[in-house]
């Protein structure tokens, strides 16, 4: 990117760039590294599943408070880009930082922010996986190990909404689970989602691959009708890769996928 391009571009582009897509990388690689996560794959065998999402919920957003109570070049680098573009910010109604806040109350609104995005993207996937689970089962006949290996395979979905714009997104979900409400946490939980609160309808998956290597992908409906106020970015989540060079999403659906498996639903 030229010096006339960056000077030139969206607010937008240098907050995804230069604040959101750096902290996520470091949330993914302490993920990685978690000791509390090591512990909840050793015990989640003994809880059911709504426990262990809400538990693994509770741990993403403890991630988010250890990176935010740590100064690195990282975050500081962020909260300097937030400062400039916060007008920019999608702050919501929570914990709005005052005009001309300091770097104190902007780090506590955007840790706040950081950590409603990733419940936020845990309640879309589960919504996701689990309507596809469903789809597995009843329309593919899949059980078993041949249901697990064909959830896994089937990262597209995650993929599809992560490369929308975020006013896209909601729209495709609304499209796509035939419900006009907004999907929002804290006013939505992992247990919503588990008990039926969203799901995707039959008709808006498709099984590709022949059979005993089946994935589960959306049909390609695009949104229509919205107007773009903003870039385009991708979540930041689609756009960094990991060791294999693929999606770092990818490894949060295998993780679901894993909490699943290991809570005796997939059976």
């Amino acid at each position: 990117m030229s010096p006339q391009q960056v000077s030139d571009r969206h607010p937008k582009v240098a907050l995804y760039l230069e604040a959101y897509t750096p902290l996520v990388e470091e949330w993914f690689s302490v993920l990685r590294d978690s000791e509390a996560l090591t512990e909840l794959r050793r015990t989640a065998p003994g809880r059911d599943l709504v426990d262990n999402l809400q538990r693994l919920d509770q741990l993403f957003r403890g991630l988010v408070d250890d990176l935010f109570a740590h100064p690195s070049p990282v975050l500081e680098h962020a909260l300097a880009v937030v400062a400039e573009h916060r007008t920019a910010v999608v702050w919501e109604d929570q914990l709005v930082p005052r005009p001309g806040a300091g770097a104190d109350e902007l780090a506590a609104s955007l840790r706040h922010k950081f950590k409603r995005n990733i419940s936020l993207a845990l309640l879309e996937a589960l919504i996701c996986l689990e309507s596809a689970l469903t789809y597995g089962r009843e329309c593919l006949g899949l059980s078993g190990e041949a249901l697990e290996q064909t959830l896994r395979g089937s990262t597209s979905m995650l993929a599809s909404l992560s490369v929308l714009h975020d006013q896209q997104e909601t729209a495709r979900m609304r499209q796509l689970t035939g419900d006009a409400t907004e999907i929002q946490h804290p006013r939505f939980t992992v247990a919503d989602i588990v008990r039926g609160a969203f799901r995707i309808g039959f008709d808006k998956f498709r099984a590709v691959g022949p059979a005993g290597q089946q994935r589960i992908r959306f049909g390609s409906v695009a949104p229509h009708g919205v107007e773009l106020s903003s870039p385009t970015m991708k979540c930041p989540a689609h756009r960094l890769t990991n060791e294999e060079g693929q999606p770092v999403n990818n490894d949060f659906w295998a993780l679901l996928v894993d909490v699943y498996r290991m809570s005796g639903r997939l059976a």
